[in-house]
């Protein structure tokens, strides 16, 4: 690195004021935790029971509103969480699918009562 002293003839300083560095005291990024029965969006914790939010749309309007607390939500938060329900059924229903279709094409299965092998009634 060259060291270009301040007092050079050359060299012209600038109107900028840089930002101090953040302190170690104070974090650019707070993580708020929830707690019972406080909302955050997705569900909330009433007693020994658990609520889901539903979201509520309003036709012709750009906002969506949290059921549980009324709060208006962004939509793409919104949408990404129904899009990742989603994409879990769909696996779920398909493993579902490939288990049924290894079940249906077994023959026998083994007793529980005396361990031999036995068929499978198919009606």
């Amino acid at each position: 690195m060259i060291h270009i002293p301040d007092d050079d003839d050359k060299v012209r300083k600038l109107g900028v004021k840089f930002k101090k560095p953040p302190s170690e005291d104070d974090p650019e990024l707070k993580l708020v935790m929830f707690e019972k029965g406080q909302c955050n969006h997705l569900w909330r914790i009433e007693g020994p029971t658990t609520r889901h939010a539903q979201y509520l749309l309003r036709e012709g309007e750009m906002e969506v509103e949290c059921g549980l607390c009324g709060t208006k939500l962004d939509p793409m938060f919104v949408l990404k969480k129904l899009a990742r329900e989603e994409s879990q059924w769909q696996r779920h229903r398909q493993q579902h699918l490939d288990e049924m279709k290894r079940l249906n094409e077994r023959s026998r299965t083994k007793c529980e009562h005396c361990d031999r092998m036995t068929r499978i009634s198919k009606r």
